[in-house]
């Protein structure tokens, strides 16, 4: 079940997180690191309303941001539509003990859902080139490439991605 989460899971989500961050460490994959993302982040989430978090059994599974903000490296990319209304899906964590399981799948539908019921016709989303994981999970989700941006003092580019719905 996917459902918007609360101040409460907060601890919750921020262990998720900081395993996640492990986990891409050891896969070496520098996405993440103790710069980003952090509590302040998923709490102007919460606080904005565009948190989500799966849950089993009353335990928290995995957490995403659907938000009609993006980050702001989003306006350098070449979209094959601009200046239209669409829905972002950003720091998706899975916890890792649920990998594999179709919750980042689940998120990607919540969030078409969620845009039918707003009227929007787009999603976008991003990733590190080292993220296997999300790479695959957006080609699976019927994603398409857009660009690739290099950001910061990352070895890799960011790839864009996005999904017109019908």
């Amino acid at each position: 079940m996917i459902r918007r989460a609360t101040m409460f899971d907060l601890n919750a989500i921020m262990d998720i997180v900081d395993r996640c961050k492990q986990q891409m460490k050891v896969q070496g994959n520098e996405q993440w690191n103790e710069a980003y993302p952090l509590h302040h982040h998923y709490e102007g989430d919460i606080s904005s309303g565009t948190l989500f978090v799966s849950e089993n059994s009353g335990y928290i599974t995995g957490v995403a941001c659907i938000s009609e903000k993006a980050h702001e490296d989003y306006d350098n990319i070449k979209w094959q539509r601009n200046n239209v209304p669409y829905l972002c899906v950003k720091r998706l964590a899975v916890d890792p003990n649920y990998r594999s399981s179709g919750i980042g799948a689940a998120f990607y539908s919540f969030a078409e859902q969620l845009a039918h019921m707003k009227g929007i016709e787009l999603i976008r989303t991003d990733t590190y080139a080292k993220n296997k994981a999300a790479l695959k999970l957006f080609q699976k989700a019927g994603y398409t490439y857009i660009d690739s941006l290099h950001l910061g003092d990352y070895e890799s580019p960011f790839y864009y991605y996005e999904k017109i719905l019908s």
